[in-house]
């Protein structure tokens, strides 16, 4: 199924080094696009150029042929229903390579002289086009304008114009385009399914690592708590109740120096107190400078 949309362009009337027989020029040669952004405009962005060449040149000659002439009026009046008052009529096409499609206008007199005088200097083609190719398909009529996108002689691009309306598709179209989106809506079910299951296979092993996570803690504390055990039990007898309480607070390395600085016993000399005349303890130096580098009171040690 083809699509046609319809628009317009303008080329300057006074471009020099016409084709023999030829005294207007109505579409560039290759591809082609208006300075104000069609036909990518008009399509959404679909196409982005239109088409010229010698196999649509010679659909429209041959098309000319069959229909002619073809009416050339003043700035678009017949297309826009402004009226139909009549510039010229175009009798034959003539197509050149490189440098795009011709015609041979008949001028009435009103025309040529407006033309003589400057008061019109562009050619605006009003045609159908295909919406997937870009490709000219039907010239519908030329007018006389001043209010082109551009001025130079591949100039494009004017007038937007209302586009013709798609056929309908026919039944089998609409099955096969039918039977395409059902598939989608499968695949997508589909793929939606398999995405939830690895979300949850994924929730499954992040709470199977933070299991073994929170295991592996407790077992690293348990050796190290074992450790430490072990480290104060061969150092029993050189410990009072409350500095071995004391001494568990610490690290594994600070446990290692505390116990290596410690005295064969923890009652080195011992003083007779004057009121009761029970025997005390007191530290030596040694012992008094560790406690300060424990954080841990005399009293205590």
């Amino acid at each position: 199924m083809t699509t046609e949309l319809i628009a317009s362009l303008a080329i300057r009337l006074d471009a020099a080094d016409l084709p023999e027989g030829m005294n207007a020029h109505l579409f560039p040669d290759g591809e082609f696009a208006a300075g104000d952004g069609r036909p990518a405009a008009l399509t959404g962005g679909r196409l982005q150029v239109w088409k010229m060449g010698a196999a649509i040149a010679a659909r429209l000659v041959k098309a000319l042929d069959a229909e002619k002439p073809i009416l050339y009026d003043y700035e678009h009046d017949s297309a826009t229903g402004k009226g139909s008052r009549a510039a010229g009529w175009i009798d034959r096409l003539a197509h050149v390579a490189g440098r795009g499609l011709f015609a041979h206008v008949e001028w009435t007199p009103g025309a040529a002289e407006a033309i003589a005088r400057k008061e019109y200097r562009f050619s605006s083609p009003y045609f159908a086009f295909d919406a997937k190719t870009g490709a000219v398909t039907r010239l519908i009529s030329v007018a006389l304008t001043n209010v082109p996108a551009l001025a130079d002689l591949s100039a494009v691009g004017l007038h937007l114009h209302q586009p013709v309306k798609e056929t309908p598709m026919d039944a089998e179209q609409l099955a096969a385009l039918t039977l395409e989106r059902d598939t989608l809506k499968t695949q997508c079910a589909a793929l939606t399914a398999e995405r939830d299951a690895l979300k949850t296979a994924v929730a499954a092993l992040e709470a199977e690592k933070t299991k073994a996570d929170e295991a592996a803690a407790q077992t690293a504390a348990a050796a190290l708590e074992a450790e430490k055990e072990a480290l104060l039990a061969g150092s029993a007898e050189k410990l009072t109740p409350p500095l071995k309480e004391s001494l568990k607070t610490l690290s594994l390395d600070a446990l290692k120096i505390a116990l290596a600085a410690l005295p064969a016993s923890p009652l080195t000399k011992g003083q007779t107190d004057g009121k009761t005349g029970a025997k005390t303890a007191t530290l030596t130096d040694d012992e008094a400078a560790m406690c300060a580098r424990m954080g841990v009171t005399q009293k205590i040690f």
